[in-house]
């Protein structure tokens, strides 16, 4: 039975406290709410699987990579504890660091090396080139291409702040911390439901298309290469929702979404709950990965993403975030991501790529998704911090 807390304990100390002690937690914020949610698994470790299919009836946070068929496994944080806000009451593990330590003590992390080379700007570049080429010579329509960029970590790193900073700058995002010793620490802010289901209602989205956002130029029109990448995702999910019999349903957009310093296309598909709860789950793992994060076709645009990025994407581009709690599903699409590690600052950066792609442009783009992350982490040893 779930333990709900409130008021004296910071959100900083029991993040430290989870830390120091090898303890899973997740941290989050939903789109325009305030108030931040705290859901730690103490006892034990979360359960993996390899099936998304396998978390039927199970309830709590949801961690799951872009590839589910390789390495990495899925992970869910049971709701040991549920915490509202970002002060609490003394929990149970506060008291009693000890039973923490035992439990949680220092050992090997199971798992093979992960790939992390940081592809510089000219192979990045070439490697636009050569995919958009191959988008026009060939049944593939579009394919996300994705990078890593390091930072050292600064010796100071304060990853509560961070965390507390980053709602501040992305207020209309789904905001994240989370943390599981054998995946590490992550942290995002994504602008891209998966699907969520509240009220009798589903929704999903189809985000894709990216400029850098200007206040002065809101009602500029988006480019033919941002208006096709777009409609490549939007009729992605169109497909999807038909397959499974349903007729009945909302699609709104195109529209602009600012995220960051950047904006987005997006569409929004709104279903009456006629998605019964055993089908839910085959739709989720039909719907990832979507375009906006792989490709189409589909199994196309992944084989060749193993082939041409020289890193392990790990967790991002998969999605998380709460299920079946609190009567809610809440999935996001692991975007705006940053991973923090023992001495490095990890930054996750992605741009679509299609036929009309300039390769300066997509180089570009990866850099504006980087720049809100980075400008954060530098402002936490300001003054004004």
């Amino acid at each position: 039975m779930q333990t709900t807390i409130s008021e004296t304990i910071t959100l900083e100390k029991i993040h430290r406290l989870a830390l120091d002690n090898r303890i899973a937690f997740a941290s989050y914020k939903l789109p325009y709410e305030k108030e931040v949610t705290t859901i730690l698994q103490w006892k034990t470790q979360p359960a993996s699987f390899t099936d998304i299919l396998s978390i039927e009836k199970k309830s709590g946070f949801l961690f799951a990579p872009f590839d589910t068929e390789e390495s990495h496994s899925i992970r869910l944080i049971q709701p040991e504890l549920v915490m509202k806000g970002d002060k609490f009451a003394e929990p149970d593990f506060y008291r009693y660091p000890q039973e923490s330590e035992r439990i949680f003590e220092k050992k090997n992390i199971p798992g093979g090396p992960i790939k992390k080379h940081a592809s510089k700007k000219e192979e990045y570049m070439l490697q636009v080139d050569e995919l958009r080429k191959m988008i026009g010579e060939s049944t593939l329509d579009k394919l996300v291409l994705s990078r890593i960029s390091y930072d050292n970590r600064p010796e100071d790193f304060n990853p509560t702040l961070f965390f507390c900073k980053l709602q501040q700058s992305y207020p209309d995002a789904f905001v994240f911390m989370i943390y599981i010793a054998d995946t590490g620490l992550w942290f995002g802010a994504s602008p891209e439901p998966l699907l969520i289901k509240k009220d009798q209602k589903i929704l999903t989205v189809s985000l894709a298309g990216t400029r850098v956002f200007d206040s002065d130029k809101t009602n500029e029109p988006w480019g033919q290469k941002e208006l096709n990448e777009q409609n490549i995702v939007t009729e992605y999910i169109d497909r999807i929702i038909k397959k499974f019999g349903i007729k009945d349903y909302l699609k709104e957009g195109p529209v602009s979404q600012k995220a960051g310093m950047v904006e987005h296309l997006r569409t929004i598909f709104t279903i009456d709950n006629n998605i019964s709860d055993k089908l839910l789950l085959p739709f989720i793992k039909e719907l990832h990965p979507t375009p906006s994060v792989c490709g189409l076709p589909k199994e196309m645009a992944l084989k060749i993403i193993k082939g041409i990025e020289k890193y392990d994407r790990e967790y991002y581009t998969g999605f998380l975030g709460p299920v079946n709690f609190e009567e809610q599903w809440q999935l996001y699409v692991n975007l705006r991501s940053m991973k923090a590690e023992q001495e490095h600052l990890v930054y996750y950066l992605g741009a679509g790529i299609t036929s009309d792609s300039d390769p300066l442009k997509e180089w570009e783009e990866t850099c504006n998704k980087k720049n809100t992350l980075q400008s954060i982490v530098e402002s936490l040893n300001s003054k004004e911090s």
